[in-house]
């Protein structure tokens, strides 16, 4: 991965911007496991547990706000709070094992566009040269157009590589400014692109000065472009029990191989392979590091 700044002391931040409070009932087991949830905080969680001391931030607000905080918290990853005037959002799961998830959640936080300023102050204040931003999952609503391509740039231009993970008018946002790095599963792809097929997918995913594109294919592993070299990897072949946070894997996968110096072929392959081992092993933010050996 190029990145921009210096490396020197960089930090990890990641950023959920429409956090979740989940509550899955496993119909095999019939536990009912109540959890913090979010796409950026599962990456915090899984660098967390490889060793990388990323920083997981989030903007709710209110009771439900600080019950999400008490338990993310007990997973040890540091979390940041960003107060904003917003309720938290519920999901609820119902898991088969090898057979099928059922998903359900409330509507997407809405944030007021004075409460998006809020947001934005934060994070031009405390992000640095050589930090590395990761924007992962859904959006809360209400931001004024143009917000997230105005953020990234600014961003950017101090030096902080940009890594967004998520779909629809964000990621077309984060394409728009030329962020370092885009990453998504195929459904959110042909979604964001209005696009049929990985390849055209890609080659509209890629911004003005874009490093490189991610795109995962499940069980077919993933096809990534950078700076024009193409790289098709396979997945491991397994018995899914649960894929549930295998594409959040990908992602600290991703910034590990980078912290870590890797040829890209290299982190492509342990990408996947920690993946594939989160579906059919471990919950989120318990894969071993020694799934990303080769």
């Amino acid at each position: 991965m190029l990145t921009r700044g210096t490396r020197v002391r960089a930090r990890v931040w990641c950023f959920t911007p429409n956090p979740v409070f989940e509550t899955k009932f496993e119909s095999r087991s019939r536990r009912v496991v109540s959890s913090a949830g979010g796409k950026g905080y599962n990456v915090a969680r899984q660098l967390h547990c490889w060793g990388v001391p990323a920083i997981s931030v989030v903007c709710n607000g209110g009771t439900e706000g600080k019950v999400w905080m008490c338990h993310a918290k007990k997973e040890g990853v540091k979390v940041l709070r960003i107060p904003v005037r917003a309720g938290m959002r519920q999901g609820w799961a119902l898991l088969r094992e090898g057979v099928e998830r059922i998903d359900f959640f409330t509507e997407d936080l809405k944030i007021a566009p004075r409460e998006w300023r809020k947001v934005r102050e934060f994070w031009i204040r405390n992000l640095k040269e050589g930090d590395l931003w990761v924007v992962a999952g859904s959006s809360a609503t209400g931001w004024p157009k143009g917000w997230w391509k105005n953020l990234i740039s600014d961003l950017q231009k101090k030096g902080v590589s940009v890594l967004v993970d998520s779909r629809g008018a964000l990621l077309r946002e984060a394409v728009e400014a030329g962020a370092d790095w885009i990453k998504c599963n195929l459904d959110e792809a042909e979604q964001t692109t209005g696009l049929k097929g990985v390849d055209r997918c890609i080659r509209s995913l890629v911004g003005d000065g874009t490093t490189g594109v991610v795109v995962t294919l499940g069980k077919d592993g993933l096809l990534a472009e950078v700076n024009g070299s193409k790289f098709s990897i396979p997945a491991p072949k397994v018995k899914v029990k649960d894929p549930t946070g295998a594409g959040d894997v990908v992602t600290a996968a991703l910034i590990y191989g980078e912290i870590r110096g890797w040829e890209m072929e290299k982190t492509f392959r342990a990408a996947a392979k920690a993946g594939s081992w989160n579906a059919v092993n471990r919950g989120i933010g318990e894969v071993p590091k020694r799934s990303l050996r080769d």
